[in-house]
């Protein structure tokens, strides 16, 4: 069973603190796309909502809009209320440059008043490639 939040704001931070900890996005080089899972224990930010064993979710080729749809049963309730939300922070996780991230945020921040105060949300920022 996957890990239950309450809020979207605890369901955000989890994810953004789990990008951090693994170092970078779950990204296939190949096929030049993210993915929820790369099956070695890297995540998308939508990803670590998902369980790690059910390659229906980890293989899913598209956004978290279309992967509600799809799977509703099989995703976290916190998803499906607030869909907007996860859009906006999977594409947090997909920019690779830091100036795209730092538009999110502030998306996140002004449009679904999530807290992007933590640190962790400023180290995934720093993360990210510089023009």
């Amino acid at each position: 069973m996957t890990k239950q939040f309450k809020t979207a704001q605890e369901a955000c931070d989890y994810s953004v603190q789990k990008l951090v900890e693994q170092g970078g996005r779950c990204y296939d080089v190949v096929e030049d796309v993210c993915m929820y899972g790369d099956g070695h224990g890297k995540h998308c930010a939508i990803g670590w909502f998902l369980g790690p064993d059910d390659e229906d979710l980890m293989k899913y080729e598209g956004y978290v809009r279309g992967l509600s749809q799809k799977f509703s049963g099989r995703i976290p309730q916190v998803i499906k209320d607030q869909v907007e939300i996860f859009v906006c922070l999977q594409v947090f996780h997909d920019d690779s440059h830091s100036i795209d991230r730092e538009r999110c945020r502030k998306v996140l921040r002004d449009n679904y008043n999530i807290d992007t105060s933590g640190e962790h949300w400023q180290q995934w920022i720093d993360m990210g490639k510089r023009p």
